[in-house]
């Protein structure tokens, strides 16, 4: 790709949508053009779509891109976000924060599935829509993804873990139903 693509168009947002909004349609348009949908012929557009989030969903980033373009948002960097200049909640981006936790300066996160929730337990995933947030903490959440991860090419390194964690948060066991006469 050549040309640089408004990352607005991309998401299908105006320009003064909150991040609430650009978050929702971000999400929204990865479910439908996520090539284990549509396969291999979506991955231009996956790759537009994830390129126009990672650039709204930074506030420094997106008042660049508005200041670039010529528009000034008013509270720019609302919804807890720090606004343009004044960093983030975590001091600014940690580069390769995602692939170590420390516990003292937590990483930026930067999936789509939001801020870790706390408690990291284990390798802590550098992609995705769970990225920055260690196993652990994904198997408490969405124990199918960690499944569907150890299956795929990305998450080879991280089978055995995977299988460990299965292996130890497993649900249990229902009790078998009693017969006979009910008292």
């Amino acid at each position: 790709m050549t040309e640089e693509r408004d990352p607005y168009k991309v998401l299908g947002v105006p320009a003064e949508a909150s991040d609430a909004d650009i978050r929702e349609a971000y999400r929204a348009r990865a479910r439908r053009l996520h090539p284990d949908v549509v396969g291999e012929a979506g991955l231009d557009e996956m790759r537009a779509l994830n390129q126009a989030w990672a650039e709204l969903k930074d506030p420094e980033k997106r008042a660049a891109h508005d200041a670039a373009h010529g528009r000034v948002r008013p509270g720019a960097g609302g919804n807890g976000s720090g606004g343009p200049g004044s960093g983030s909640a975590t001091g600014g981006p940690a580069q390769g924060a995602a692939n170590s936790y420390d516990l003292g300066s937590q990483p930026a996160w930067t999936g789509a599935a939001g801020p870790p929730p706390g408690r990291p337990w284990g390798s802590v995933l550098d992609f995705g829509i769970y990225a920055g947030w260690s196993l652990g903490e994904i198997i408490r959440r969405d124990r199918g993804y960690l499944a569907w991860l150890r299956d795929k090419p990305e998450g080879k390194r991280l089978r055995q873990e995977i299988d460990r964690l299965m292996e130890m948060s497993a649900p249990p066991e229902a009790p078998a139903p009693q017969r006979g006469r009910h008292r």
